[in-house]
């Protein structure tokens, strides 16, 4: 896929990729472009609107793929060896049984949606992204081009942080992949360590994290636009991802996961904190000071995701439609075991919880997480206009508290895993609370429950190795099974196109 196009018809087709991104899913008009020579480098990347347009369609890019061409967030985050459970006589929710049994080859058939699932395994996706990023990068540097010092660090930095978040998201999904960082690159890739990949981003990205604002002026850029909270959440997860596969290094992982986590808490300069608990569907609406990165949804100016990128036609799919069941529901043995009956927990229980019916065993359970109840008892069943959150703070807290527990820190361990819960007047920690459990299991927990329905579950699951464990996951696979790839996602033979020295996943083979 890299080795037929010349240095400019690369550029051509990133700027293209970017132009198009912009203006089917953003209300800023991106600039005309009258022929392929005003493409080329000497006549682009000459004032800072240029710039401006370029680096909105590369988060536009982002926000097509993952929220619009893919059910990405809740396939490979939330569904996948989940503890979901379809309801019976439903054809077209088919993956809500496929995707729980890690079942891929069959989702990716779906009758219904496998145009959906076949996305996920192509990740030529990402790679245009990562093009887009390379050519910025490699423009900001260059002499005449319109920007100050500040400005070059910014377009710099977010292209950075992009890069890395794709490099990021395609570790996740795949393990092992290729890697590159040069403009125009046009010799053939092949795969490389996972690891080193990851270790690759975590010095690229360590170095452009200082160019990065704490937080914008500008409020509508808050969340939606790198911050440098937003590259220190990402820095957290590429260190604790690489401590599961490199253990001989973990040491190391956890140390730095503890550093970047201290450094975003206590520096940030007032631009994050946890909002109080009565406030936290402002977190969902975009911009909040809880918000790290997100992706922008606002009916308003029409720009919605489909319904099949997030809980709104599923889990929540009662109170949408206004209909007396939903499709889907969490299996109760681990919303009992996420939410003990009788522990005070404002998630659970409290004057607007984010169930129904949290401990039923039918589909009168949905989630509220995402919805406005009194909008909802007004009658009012229109499309949710969440974002989608990618990163938020009590994620860095809770991973933060995790690296220290790995530490042997328990009782600063403690200290951040009861921040979490204190805000959800949830009981704090103390040894021996759930027998069989241990601080590490505790901290695991918080995070299924204040992070469910936002892409984590999966991923936790398999960075903590509690894959393997039913006690945790209701889809547990074997440890041979998680040794031959089962953990990643199979990938499109497109992949091989232009790219002899590609290997496929041979799990999914």
């Amino acid at each position: 896929m890299f080795t037929l196009f010349n240095r400019k018809s690369i550029f051509v087709a990133a700027v293209f990729l970017v132009m198009v991104s912009s203006t089917m899913f953003s209300c800023k008009k991106f600039l005309n472009v009258e022929s392929e020579s005003a493409l080329s480098g000497n006549n682009y990347f000459k004032t800072p609107a240029d710039f401006e347009s370029y680096i909105s369609g590369i988060y536009n890019q982002f926000r097509t793929y993952t929220m619009s061409t893919a059910m990405f967030f809740v396939a490979t985050g939330d569904y996948r060896s989940g503890p979901y459970i379809g309801a019976s006589g439903r054809s077209d929710r088919d993956y809500l049984t496929t995707l729980p049994n890690n079942n891929l080859l069959g989702v990716i058939k779906d009758q219904v949606w496998s145009d959906k699932f076949i996305a996920i395994t192509d990740w030529s996706y990402f790679f245009k992204m990562i093009s887009s990023c390379n050519i910025l990068i490699d423009n900001v540097s260059k002499e005449g081009n319109g920007l100050n010092e500040d400005q070059k660090k910014q377009y710099r930095g977010e292209a950075v942080f992009m890069r890395n978040l794709c490099y990021f998201f395609m570790a996740r999904i795949y393990g092992d992949i290729p890697y590159y960082i040069d403009a125009y690159h046009t010799a053939p890739l092949v795969r490389e360590n996972m690891v080193s990949v990851l270790n690759k981003c975590i010095k690229d990205m360590s170095e452009a994290t200082d160019d990065l604002p704490w937080t914008y002026i500008d409020p509508s850029k808050v969340g939606v636009r790198a911050m440098r909270g937003s590259a220190l959440d990402l820095l957290m997860h590429m260190n604790m991802w690489c401590a599961t596969f490199d253990q001989a290094n973990k040491e190391k992982y956890w140390q730095a996961t503890d550093s970047l986590g201290k450094v975003l808490l206590n520096d940030n300069n007032g631009a994050y904190e946890l909002l109080p608990f009565k406030d936290f569907r402002a977190i969902f609406l975009g911009g909040s000071k809880e918000g790290l990165f997100e992706i922008e949804q606002d009916v308003n100016k029409g720009e919605t995701f489909t319904l099949k990128c997030t809980y709104a036609d599923d889990l929540m799919h009662a109170p949408y439609k206004n209909n007396a069941t939903s499709f889907g529901r969490i299996d109760s043995k681990f919303m009992t075991a996420w939410y003990p009956k009788g522990q005070a927990d404002l998630r659970a229980n409290g004057p607007d919880p984010w169930f129904q019916n949290i401990y039923e065993d039918n589909f009168s359970f949905m989630v509220l997480k995402y919805i406005d109840v009194a909008v909802l008892s007004q009658g009012a069943y229109g499309t949710p206009n969440d974002n989608q959150i990618v990163f938020r703070l009590p994620d860095a807290i809770l991973l933060r508290a995790e690296a220290l527990n790995n530490m042997g820190n328990d009782d600063e361990a403690i200290k951040m895993l009861n921040l979490v819960r204190a805000r959800a007047n949830a009981p704090n920690y103390h040894d021996g609370e759930t027998p069989g459990m241990n601080l590490s299991d505790a901290i695991f927990t918080e995070r299924c429950k204040e992070l469910v329905g936002e892409g984590y579950y999966f991923y936790d699951l398999v960075r903590t190795k509690r894959i393997l464990d039913s006690k945790f996951c209701a889809h547990p696979i074997s440890a041979e099974a998680f040794s031959q790839g089962a953990w990643t996602w199979p990938i499109s033979k497109n992949a091989l196109t232009n790219a002899p020295g590609i290997t496929l996943n041979t799990y999914w083979q």
